[in-house]
């Protein structure tokens, strides 16, 4: 399958909340970021029949079957799925020369185009939602926004945080299904230039920002591609945080990328269905299992079936125009009349 030199891997596991165990084995580079992404999330004991992805990171893969993938018609990369349907699944990922320059760009194409997106499967085959949404929480009870990517949703966690909210995360989510427990995922936040407006950040964070900033223009000009490339940070290296623990789902506002104010009963069949394709339709993790994997149709409509059972936890989603908070005062509004 596949050439490995002897010496150079390393491997960790990261437990996930108790509910998927993360196995990753390449060099250390490769760990720095994992641990960096995965270490706040991890728990020490867990249930022993919870799924597991072992991520190989290979210097070649010697198999015919491997898959390739032009990513944004720049990068070309190779990699391979095993045992898809089994309680372990293996992707073994081959390297790539830019890893040598900039490891953090292939680690974050491998999460989340392939890692994450098998996350998400397998957490959907035991009832929890990786949710694409940030959330904040206060007394036990969660708040939860999904969104598509842009929307605003670290921007008003973060001014939620300020209201006296602990965070729970700023773009993903674990939900049980049954039980509307909602698992803190305590990643880097994922920063970009529009943050600035309404996020005092330390001036190397500011920094980086902007030169990030800066190489997405030029890879846009010079490629007529577009990237998200973000800049990493913790939200406690740049402010004071409180992050909350496990919580009892209260609330879920969907933020739209424009539109008016809409309210989805979830008691109504036709609503809920409404409710439920809005959020799956802004989850970014199926559309790359789609696409990188395979998303087939029975995990398909286990997929529809556990976003609504997760919504039958509340008695209603609010959808309301995300872009239009612009202000710290309109993220006041919101936390006043709908938390």
């Amino acid at each position: 399958m596949s050439d490995l030199q002897s010496g150079q891997v390393q491997s960790r596991s990261y437990r996930l909340n108790n509910l998927v165990t993360v196995q990753v084995s390449g060099d250390a580079r490769y760990l720095t970021y994992f641990d960096n992404e995965y270490g706040r999330i991890c728990r020490n004991s867990g249930h022993e029949s919870a799924p597991s992805i072992v991520l190989r990171i290979v210097d070649r893969l010697s198999g015919a079957d491997a898959s390739e993938l032009l990513y944004k018609g720049l990068f070309r990369f190779r990699y391979q799925v095993e045992s898809l349907d089994d309680v372990t699944t293996v992707i073994w990922f081959e390297r790539h020369w830019l890893d040598n320059f900039y490891t953090t760009a292939v680690g974050a194409f491998v999460q989340g185009q392939l890692l994450e997106p098998l996350i998400y499967l397998k957490l959907l085959e035991q009832d929890v939602l990786l949710m694409h949404a940030a959330g904040v929480a206060r007394d036990g009870k969660a708040y939860i926004f999904p969104a598509h990517g842009g929307t605003g949703k670290t921007t008003l966690s973060l001014s939620l945080m300020q209201m006296g909210y602990d965070l729970l995360g700023d773009d993903l989510l674990m939900v049980e299904a049954d039980s509307g427990l909602v698992h803190p995922y305590a990643r880097p936040l994922h920063l970009f230039a529009y943050n600035l407006r309404s996020l005092t950040v330390p001036l190397g964070v500011r920094v980086a920002i902007a030169a990030k900033s800066l190489i997405r223009r030029l890879i846009h000009v010079t490629t007529g591609r577009k990237f998200l490339i973000s800049t990493r940070v913790h939200a406690d290296e740049i402010m004071s945080v409180r992050y909350a623990d496990v919580s009892r789902l209260e609330k879920i506002i969907f933020l739209r990328q424009g539109g008016d104010h809409e309210t989805f009963d979830c008691a109504d069949p036709a609503h809920l269905q409404k409710a439920a394709s809005l959020i799956i339709a802004s989850s970014d993790l199926n559309e790359s299992l789609s696409a990188n994997i395979g998303l087939s149709q029975s995990a398909a409509e286990i997929e529809i079936a556990v976003v609504k059972r997760v919504l039958s936890n509340v008695s209603s989603m609010l959808a309301i125009n995300g872009r239009a908070m612009k202000t710290d005062a309109d993220r006041a509004v919101l936390a006043s009349e709908h938390l």
